[in-house]
C-alpha cells in the first residue's frame, strides 16, 4: 500500500508505521521513502504478506470502519503513533507509474468523451463576427473539434 500523511520528521520511523498498521495483519515489509540526506519525503509504502489484510486496512481508513477488521472487530486499533491517527492518513494501493499513467490517461479519455457533444452558448461577441472566425478561435482556444457554429445577431 501507498501511505502518505505522516510527519517529515525523522522521529517518526518505519516501527511507527507498522504499529499503525499492524492490526490489519501480518506485515512483510514497510518502508519510508527518504531523499539523499536521510530525511522523510513524508510517505511510504506497507506491504502486507495477505492482500485481503491491506484492503482491510485500505477500507478502514476510507471508511473508519472498524468492523473493516473482519473476524476479530474487538483488535483495538493504536489510538494514536507519534500524534498521528491511522484515520489521518492518505491509503491507497500501490501501484507502478506506468499503470498510474494509463489509468490518468483513461480517465483523461473518459472525460473528453463524455464532454465530446457539448453545446455551448457564447454572446457578446463584437457586431459582425461570422462563423467562420467563431470556429477558428474555438478551434484554437479549446484545442478540439468545433462541428456546428451559428452566430445569431443581435444577441
Amino acid at each position: 500500500m501507498y501511505v502518505k500523511g505522516f510527519p517529515k520528521e525523522n522521529d517518526f520511523t518505519e516501527e511507527n508505521l507498522a504499529e499503525l498498521f499492524k492490526e490489519f495483519g501480518e506485515l512483510q515489509n514497510v518502508a519510508i521513502m527518504r531523499d539523499g540526506a536521510g530525511l522523510s519525503k513524508g510517505f511510504g509504502f506497507v506491504c502486507f504478506t495477505e492482500g485481503g489484510a491491506a484492503e482491510k486496512a485500505t477500507q478502514y481508513v476510507l471508511r473508519n470502519d472498524p468492523g473493516a477488521l473482519g473476524e476479530n472487530p474487538d483488535v483495538p486499533l493504536p489510538k494514536q503513533v507519534q500524534g498521528i491517527k491511522l484515520t489521518d492518513l492518505y491509503v491507497r494501493e500501490a501501484k507502478k507509474k506506468t499503470q498510474r499513467v494509463a489509468e490518468l490517461q483513461m480517465n483523461n479519455f473518459k472525460y473528453k468523451k463524455s464532454i465530446m457533444f457539448f453545446s455551448l452558448f457564447v454572446k457578446n461577441f463584437p457586431v459582425g463576427t461570422t462563423d467562420e472566425e467563431l470556429r477558428i478561435y474555438f478551434s484554437t482556444a479549446c484545442q478540439g473539434e468545433v462541428t456546428k457554429v451559428m452566430c445569431v445577431p443581435g444577441t
